[in-house]
C-alpha cells in the first residue's frame, strides 16, 4: 500500500495538514492474519500489545485494516506470535517512492497552500503516477484509502491556491488525481464515491481546459454503467467521449467501450465497425505516443485484445474470444499478470472456455483467478470468481 499519512492539527486560528510520503506496501490479507495468529495464541488485543511494545488501540486499528503498520512493528508481533517472519514479509516499504526534496516540497505546499511552485505540482504529478503503477501490481483495495485521503488534502490545497499562478496546472493535476480516485472507488464496489470523484474530475479538467481528461473521465463513467449494467448509459457516455477534441489514444479507449455496450444489446454489425474504428485509432495513438496523455500508459495492443476478446464473448463468438484474451494475458508482465483488474479478464476467459464446453480449462483459468482474488482482497473479483466457480459445477 503505497501510504501518504495526514495529520490534520487544529490550532485555534487555522488548520495545518501535515504531510509524511511513506510509500509502503501492504498485504490486504494482513488484518485477518494477524488476528487469526493472535487468537490461535490466546491473547487478547492488551497482551499482545504488551509484548509488542504497542497499544491496544494501535493494533485493533491494524486488525481493522484502518492503520498501515510499520516494518519494525510487525517484526516484533512475528517474535510475539512466533510467526516465524511471515507477518513481516507482509509490509514493506516500496523503494519507488519520493526523494527528500521532492518529499519537502509536497509538505510545503500544504502547509502554506498560497505559495505553490512548479515544482511542488511536479512532485504531485509524480506521487500521482507512482500510485497509478503500485495498483497495477498490488491492486485496487491495497491503494483506494491512500489515495481518497491524498484526494482530501489536493481538495483544500486546490481551494487554497485558487489565485495562485500555478493555479491552472495545479487544478489539472488534481483532476487527474480525482479521475483515479474515482476508478479506485468504483472499481472497489463504491460507486456513489466514485461517481462523485469523477464529477469533481470533470469540474476541474474544464476549469484546467483539459479536453484529453474530459473525455477519460466521460469514458470512465461509461465504465462504471456497465459495471452497474447500464448499458445505454455506457454507450452514450462513451460516445459522448468521442465527441472531445482528445487525443486518438483517448478517442480509441471511448470507441473499444461502446464496442462494447453494443455487442452486449446483441448489435453484431455495429460492435465490429466500432472494434475496426478503435483499432485505427489505437495504431494512430501508437505513431505518436508522446502526444498521449501520461495517464494513457496502460492502453496498448495487449489491452486492446484482451477488450476486444471482451466484445466477442459478449457475441458469443467463443473460440475467437478465448483467443484475444489469451494472447493478451500472455503478453502482459508478471507483476501486472497479478493485479486484481487482470484477474478479472482471467475470470472472463475462465467463463468463456465454460460457455464453449471446456470445463477442464475452465477450471485452471479460475484458480488463477482465484489465487488473485486472494492475494489483492478484491470483494467484487471474489465474487465473480465465485460465481463461475459455481458454472463449472453445474
Amino acid at each position: 500500500m503505497a501510504v501518504v499519512d495526514i495529520y490534520l492539527r487544529r490550532p485555534p486560528t487555522f488548520s495545518i495538514l501535515v504531510v509524511t510520503v511513506m510509500p509502503r506496501i501492504v498485504d490486504p490479507r494482513l488484518p485477518a492474519t494477524l488476528r487469526a495468529l493472535r487468537e490461535q495464541a490466546g491473547l487478547s488485543l492488551r497482551d499482545l500489545a504488551k509484548r509488542a511494545y504497542s497499544s491496544r488501540s494501535h493494533l485493533h486499528d491494524i486488525e481493522q485494516g484502518r492503520k498501515s503498520p510499520p516494518p519494525d512493528l510487525m517484526v516484533r508481533l512475528d517474535e510475539a506470535l512466533g510467526a516465524g517472519g511471515h507477518l513481516a514479509g507482509m509490509v514493506r516499504d516500496d523503494p519507488a517512492g519520493l526523494s527528500g526534496d521532492e518529499q519537502q516540497r509536497l509538505r510545503a505546499a500544504i502547509t502554506q497552500p498560497r505559495r505553490i511552485d512548479a515544482g511542488t505540482i511536479g512532485s504531485l504529478a509524480a506521487v500521482l503516477a507512482h500510485q497509478r503503477r503500485l495498483e497495477d501490481v498490488v491492486g485496487s483495495v491495497a491503494v483506494v484509502r491512500p489515495v481518497l485521503a491524498q484526494l482530501s488534502a489536493i481538495e483544500q490545497l486546490v481551494n487554497g491556491a485558487r489565485h495562485d499562478k500555478h493555479w491552472s496546472r495545479l487544478v489539472d493535476v488534481a483532476g487527474q488525481w480525482a479521475q483515479f480516485g474515482g476508478w479506485l472507488a468504483a472499481t472497489t464496489g463504491d460507486h456513489a464515491t466514485g461517481r462523485s470523484w469523477y464529477v469533481r474530475a470533470m469540474e476541474w479538467s474544464t476549469e484546467a481546459g483539459n479536453p484529453h481528461l474530459t473525455a477519460t473521465v466521460l469514458s470512465m463513467r461509461g465504465h462504471l454503467a456497465w459495471v452497474r449494467g447500464e448499458t445505454a448509459a455506457m454507450v452514450e457516455l462513451s460516445r459522448a467521449a468521442v465527441w472531445q477534441p482528445a487525443s486518438p489514444g483517448v478517442h480509441a479507449l471511448a470507441t473499444q467501450q461502446e464496442a462494447r455496450g453494443l455487442a452486449i444489446l446483441g448489435d453484431a454489425e455495429g460492435t465490429d465497425r466500432q472494434l475496426d474504428r478503435a483499432e485505427e485509432l489505437a495504431l494512430r495513438a501508437a505513431d505518436a505516443r508522446d502526444r498521449e496523455p501520461d495517464w494513457l500508459y496502460f492502453y496498448d495492443p495487449t489491452f486492446f485484445s484482451m477488450q476486444r476478446g471482451l466484445a466477442q464473448q459478449y457475441l458469443r463468438r467463443f473460440d475467437r474470444a478465448a483467443d484475444l484474451l489469451t494472447d493478451g494475458l500472455d503478453q502482459l508482465s508478471g507483476d501486472v499478470r497479478r493485479s486484481d483488474w487482470i484477474g478479472w479478464y482471467v475470470c472472463q476467459l475462465a467463463s468463456t472456455h465454460v460457455a464453449a464446453g471446456d470445463r477442464d480449462v475452465a477450471a485452471s483459468w479460475i484458480a488463477e483467478a482465484r489465487e488473485i482474488a486472494d492475494s489483492t482482497g478484491a470483494k467484487r473479483l471474489a465474487g465473480e470468481v465465485a460465481q463461475v466457480e459455481q458454472e463449472i459445477d453445474c
